[in-house]
Protein backbone atom coordinates (compact mmCIF):
# COMPACT_ATOMS: atom_id res chain seq x y z
CA UNK A 1 0.00 0.00 0.00
CA UNK A 2 1.11 3.37 -1.19
CA UNK A 3 2.23 6.33 1.11
CA UNK A 4 0.38 9.01 0.79
CA UNK A 5 0.45 13.09 2.37
CA UNK A 6 -2.49 15.29 1.22
CA UNK A 7 -1.96 18.85 1.65
CA UNK A 8 -5.70 20.42 2.24
CA UNK A 9 -4.63 23.72 0.89
CA UNK A 10 -3.87 22.60 -2.86
CA UNK A 11 -5.89 19.56 -3.42
CA UNK A 12 -2.58 17.12 -4.12
CA UNK A 13 -1.82 13.85 -2.81
CA UNK A 14 2.00 13.15 -2.62
CA UNK A 15 1.73 9.31 -2.94
CA UNK A 16 4.80 6.49 -3.23
CA UNK A 17 4.95 4.37 -6.19
CA UNK A 18 7.68 1.90 -7.66
CA UNK A 19 8.81 5.08 -10.10
CA UNK A 20 9.45 7.46 -6.65
CA UNK A 21 7.07 10.25 -5.13
CA UNK A 22 4.84 11.52 -7.47
CA UNK A 23 2.42 14.45 -7.39
CA UNK A 24 -1.62 13.24 -8.05
CA UNK A 25 -4.98 15.76 -8.38
CA UNK A 26 -7.11 14.51 -5.14
CA UNK A 27 -10.11 16.56 -6.44
CA UNK A 28 -10.13 15.92 -10.23
CA UNK A 29 -13.89 16.87 -10.32
CA UNK A 30 -14.54 19.41 -7.97
CA UNK A 31 -18.02 20.23 -6.48
CA UNK A 32 -20.31 23.03 -7.27
CA UNK A 33 -19.46 24.26 -4.00
CA UNK A 34 -16.07 23.47 -4.27
CA UNK A 35 -15.83 25.30 -7.86
CA UNK A 36 -17.76 28.53 -6.65
CA UNK A 37 -15.20 28.56 -3.65
CA UNK A 38 -12.14 28.85 -5.91
CA UNK A 39 -13.44 31.34 -8.09
CA UNK A 40 -14.27 33.07 -5.37
CA UNK A 41 -10.59 32.48 -4.14
CA UNK A 42 -9.68 33.70 -7.66
CA UNK A 43 -10.90 36.64 -7.22
CA UNK A 44 -13.82 36.43 -9.44
CA UNK A 45 -16.82 39.25 -8.36
CA UNK A 46 -20.26 38.18 -7.95
CA UNK A 47 -21.49 40.04 -11.23
CA UNK A 48 -19.75 36.56 -13.04
CA UNK A 49 -19.48 34.21 -10.81
CA UNK A 50 -21.89 32.44 -12.84
CA UNK A 51 -20.39 33.10 -16.12
CA UNK A 52 -20.63 30.17 -18.90
CA UNK A 53 -20.54 29.94 -22.65
CA UNK A 54 -23.76 29.01 -23.12
CA UNK A 55 -24.86 32.93 -22.92
CA UNK A 56 -22.30 34.17 -25.74
CA UNK A 57 -22.64 31.32 -28.26
CA UNK A 58 -25.93 33.25 -29.01
CA UNK A 59 -24.35 36.19 -30.10
CA UNK A 60 -22.83 36.13 -33.44
CA UNK A 61 -20.61 39.23 -33.17
CA UNK A 62 -18.54 36.63 -30.74
CA UNK A 63 -18.61 33.80 -32.60
CA UNK A 64 -14.54 33.89 -33.02
CA UNK A 65 -14.03 34.13 -29.25
CA UNK A 66 -16.25 31.75 -27.92
CA UNK A 67 -14.50 29.33 -30.08
CA UNK A 68 -10.58 30.50 -28.98
CA UNK A 69 -11.48 30.62 -25.61
CA UNK A 70 -13.39 27.06 -25.76
CA UNK A 71 -10.12 25.55 -27.34
CA UNK A 72 -8.14 27.32 -24.33
CA UNK A 73 -10.47 25.53 -21.64
CA UNK A 74 -10.38 21.53 -24.22
CA UNK A 75 -6.11 21.78 -24.53
CA UNK A 76 -4.04 20.93 -21.72
CA UNK A 77 -2.28 23.93 -19.68
CA UNK A 78 0.33 25.25 -21.79
CA UNK A 79 1.79 29.04 -21.53
CA UNK A 80 -1.22 29.70 -24.33
CA UNK A 81 -3.52 32.48 -23.04
CA UNK A 82 -5.56 35.15 -25.26
CA UNK A 83 -6.09 38.48 -25.71
CA UNK A 84 -9.53 39.71 -26.20
CA UNK A 85 -10.08 43.21 -27.49
CA UNK A 86 -12.99 45.87 -28.04
CA UNK A 87 -15.66 48.15 -26.69
CA UNK A 88 -17.20 48.19 -23.29
CA UNK A 89 -20.19 45.58 -22.74
CA UNK A 90 -19.60 43.10 -25.56
CA UNK A 91 -18.84 40.09 -23.32
CA UNK A 92 -14.84 40.17 -23.20
CA UNK A 93 -14.36 39.83 -18.99
CA UNK A 94 -17.47 37.50 -19.30
CA UNK A 95 -15.78 35.25 -21.85
CA UNK A 96 -12.79 35.47 -20.03
CA UNK A 97 -14.29 34.33 -16.65
CA UNK A 98 -16.47 31.45 -18.41
CA UNK A 99 -13.14 29.94 -19.79
CA UNK A 100 -11.70 30.35 -16.18
CA UNK A 101 -14.88 28.50 -14.28
CA UNK A 102 -14.77 25.77 -17.04
CA UNK A 103 -11.05 25.18 -16.27
CA UNK A 104 -11.90 24.97 -12.43
CA UNK A 105 -14.27 23.20 -13.05
CA UNK A 106 -11.58 20.40 -14.42
CA UNK A 107 -9.61 20.72 -11.27
CA UNK A 108 -7.63 24.01 -11.81
CA UNK A 109 -6.03 25.43 -8.72
CA UNK A 110 -4.49 28.64 -7.70
CA UNK A 111 -5.78 30.70 -10.60
CA UNK A 112 -6.70 34.44 -10.09
CA UNK A 113 -8.93 37.09 -11.40
CA UNK A 114 -7.76 40.59 -10.94
CA UNK A 115 -9.36 43.68 -12.51
CA UNK A 116 -6.32 46.09 -13.53
CA UNK A 117 -7.12 49.94 -12.80
CA UNK A 118 -8.32 48.44 -9.02
CA UNK A 119 -5.40 46.01 -8.16
CA UNK A 120 -2.98 48.69 -9.07
CA UNK A 121 -4.78 50.91 -6.99
CA UNK A 122 -4.18 48.35 -4.03
CA UNK A 123 -1.05 47.68 -5.21
CA UNK A 124 -0.15 51.63 -4.96
CA UNK A 125 -1.59 52.04 -1.22
CA UNK A 126 0.34 48.93 0.20
CA UNK A 127 3.82 50.68 -0.24
CA UNK A 128 2.17 53.57 1.62
CA UNK A 129 0.40 51.64 4.41
CA UNK A 130 2.87 48.92 4.42
CA UNK A 131 0.66 46.30 3.20
CA UNK A 132 2.21 43.18 2.80
CA UNK A 133 -0.39 40.69 1.95
CA UNK A 134 -0.93 43.15 -1.28
CA UNK A 135 2.50 42.91 -2.00
CA UNK A 136 2.67 39.20 -1.57
CA UNK A 137 -0.34 38.60 -3.94
CA UNK A 138 1.51 40.74 -7.04
CA UNK A 139 4.36 38.23 -6.83
CA UNK A 140 2.05 35.60 -6.82
CA UNK A 141 0.44 36.45 -9.48
CA UNK A 142 4.21 37.13 -10.84
CA UNK A 143 5.37 33.61 -10.52
CA UNK A 144 3.19 31.22 -8.91
CA UNK A 145 -0.42 31.69 -9.88
CA UNK A 146 -1.64 28.80 -12.39
CA UNK A 147 -3.88 31.60 -14.61
CA UNK A 148 -4.03 34.51 -14.55
CA UNK A 149 -6.68 37.11 -15.72
CA UNK A 150 -6.21 40.40 -16.39
CA UNK A 151 -9.33 42.64 -16.84
CA UNK A 152 -9.24 45.85 -18.00
CA UNK A 153 -5.88 45.95 -18.90
CA UNK A 154 -5.04 49.57 -20.38
CA UNK A 155 -7.93 51.21 -18.51
CA UNK A 156 -5.78 52.45 -15.30
CA UNK A 157 -3.87 56.19 -16.03
CA UNK A 158 -0.55 54.45 -17.78
CA UNK A 159 2.07 56.50 -15.56
CA UNK A 160 5.74 54.96 -15.75
CA UNK A 161 5.12 53.21 -12.33
CA UNK A 162 2.17 51.38 -13.66
CA UNK A 163 3.22 50.30 -17.03
CA UNK A 164 6.44 49.53 -15.01
CA UNK A 165 4.53 47.34 -12.65
CA UNK A 166 2.45 45.44 -15.63
CA UNK A 167 5.42 44.87 -17.59
CA UNK A 168 7.61 43.05 -14.59
CA UNK A 169 4.22 41.32 -14.58
CA UNK A 170 4.13 39.81 -17.40
CA UNK A 171 7.75 39.06 -18.29
CA UNK A 172 7.87 37.25 -15.16
CA UNK A 173 4.59 34.92 -16.19
CA UNK A 174 6.65 34.90 -19.86
CA UNK A 175 9.56 33.86 -18.66
CA UNK A 176 7.96 31.22 -16.27
CA UNK A 177 5.77 30.13 -19.26
CA UNK A 178 2.49 30.55 -17.11
CA UNK A 179 -0.61 31.57 -18.94
CA UNK A 180 -2.02 34.82 -18.99
CA UNK A 181 -5.58 36.17 -20.20
CA UNK A 182 -6.27 39.40 -20.69
CA UNK A 183 -9.14 41.55 -21.67
CA UNK A 184 -8.87 45.39 -22.82
CA UNK A 185 -11.16 48.35 -24.20
CA UNK A 186 -8.03 49.24 -26.22
CA UNK A 187 -6.93 48.38 -29.25
CA UNK A 188 -3.07 47.18 -29.60
CA UNK A 189 -2.17 50.62 -31.47
CA UNK A 190 -3.26 52.38 -28.17
CA UNK A 191 -2.13 50.17 -26.09
CA UNK A 192 1.96 50.87 -27.75
CA UNK A 193 1.41 54.55 -27.56
CA UNK A 194 0.65 54.43 -24.19
CA UNK A 195 4.11 52.56 -23.30
CA UNK A 196 2.54 49.01 -23.13
CA UNK A 197 4.67 47.85 -26.48
CA UNK A 198 6.87 45.46 -24.70
CA UNK A 199 3.95 44.30 -23.24
CA UNK A 200 1.65 43.94 -25.56
CA UNK A 201 4.46 42.01 -27.51
CA UNK A 202 5.56 39.29 -25.22
CA UNK A 203 1.13 38.85 -24.58
CA UNK A 204 0.68 38.52 -28.34
CA UNK A 205 3.52 35.91 -28.48
CA UNK A 206 1.36 33.88 -25.79
CA UNK A 207 -2.06 33.51 -27.40
CA UNK A 208 -3.93 35.01 -30.37
CA UNK A 209 -5.83 38.65 -30.28
CA UNK A 210 -9.63 38.30 -30.87
CA UNK A 211 -11.65 41.54 -31.27
CA UNK A 212 -14.65 41.08 -30.01
CA UNK A 213 -17.71 42.85 -31.98
CA UNK A 214 -21.14 44.12 -31.03
CA UNK A 215 -23.09 46.20 -29.26
CA UNK A 216 -22.83 47.47 -25.70
CA UNK A 217 -24.99 44.66 -24.01
CA UNK A 218 -25.50 46.49 -20.35
CA UNK A 219 -28.44 48.16 -21.18
CA UNK A 220 -30.30 45.26 -22.52
CA UNK A 221 -28.96 43.04 -19.29
CA UNK A 222 -30.49 46.19 -16.97
CA UNK A 223 -33.94 46.23 -19.28
CA UNK A 224 -34.54 42.27 -18.75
Amino acid sequence: MGLSKIDPNVDFAYIMTPEGMVKRKVDESPTPDKVAERLEKAGVTKRYEHASFSVMKELPEAKTAVKVAQEWVESPLTDRGFFFVGTPGVGKTFLAVAALRAKIEQGLLNARFINVPLFLDELRSSFKFSDDSVQAEFQFLCSRASVVVLDDFGKERATDWATERLYVLVESRYSAMLPTIVTSNRTLDELNDLGYGATVSRLTEMGPVVKVGGSDLRPKIGRA
